[in-house]
């Protein structure tokens, strides 16, 4: 039945997830040490570049997709063509953040140096090193990190997950669209644009915003 095939799905994830599960942090922390402030450009277009990466590595052909307006943050876009697949869901997240001012930090943290915390930090969490041997991560640790929640989590959460379904062999049903933004955090001021121009590409039955 398809809620016996979905928990069988879920279950193959979580097993990748699990034995993978340093792999990912550390890739998590890589992405979250780039600054992502929706303005500062030159450290925009290097986050780009890591998604695109990232994409190229799981096998999706990456673009960035532009506005009408010169000099628009792209989107960082790709799709799954899945033979015989009668829908396709999109899913979107955004890899700019909101400025920083460091002193407004909890004391050790710094915005773009990521870092675990035993709890969260209105809970008294202090720093923690991950050992070098580890081959899991406590639950309960919390990643503190400009970005780590909203919305790079959104970004990595669509990747990964694509991944584990990719290297598990889950038979894919739907063809499937990638767009991250650039510009959520002031006002996705030019999204209306890259749709205007990318009608063709954008076309989904549904689509899945994983924001935060």
């Amino acid at each position: 039945s398809n809620s016996i095939l979905a928990q069988s799905v879920q279950q193959k994830v979580k097993q990748y997830r699990q034995a993978n599960e340093i792999i990912i942090i550390n890739r998590y922390k890589e992405f979250l040490s780039i600054p992502n402030v929706s303005r500062d450009t030159p450290n925009i277009k290097r986050n780009a570049a890591y998604i695109a990466a990232t994409m190229t590595r799981l096998g999706i052909k990456a673009e960035l997709l532009e506005g009408i307006t010169p000099g628009v943050t792209p989107a960082v876009y790709g799709k799954i063509t899945v033979p015989g697949a009668k829908q396709t869901i999109a899913f979107y997240a955004h890899y700019d953040g909101q400025p920083v001012n460091p002193k407004q930090w909890a004391s050790g943290l710094l915005p773009f140096q990521p870092v675990f915390l035993s709890d969260p930090v209105e809970r008294g969490g202090k720093i923690v090193e991950l050992p070098a041997n580890a081959i899991t991560i406590d639950p309960h640790w919390r990643l503190s990190g400009r970005g780590s929640a909203d919305d790079k989590a959104g970004v990595m959460t669509i990747l990964n997950a694509y991944e584990a379904l990719l290297l598990s062999k889950v038979a894919l049903n739907n063809n499937i669209i990638f767009f991250f933004e650039g510009e959520e955090e002031i006002g996705s001021i030019h999204i209306a644009e890259i749709f205007e121009k990318n009608k063709q590409k954008l076309q989904a039955d549904v689509w899945i915003i994983a924001d935060g």
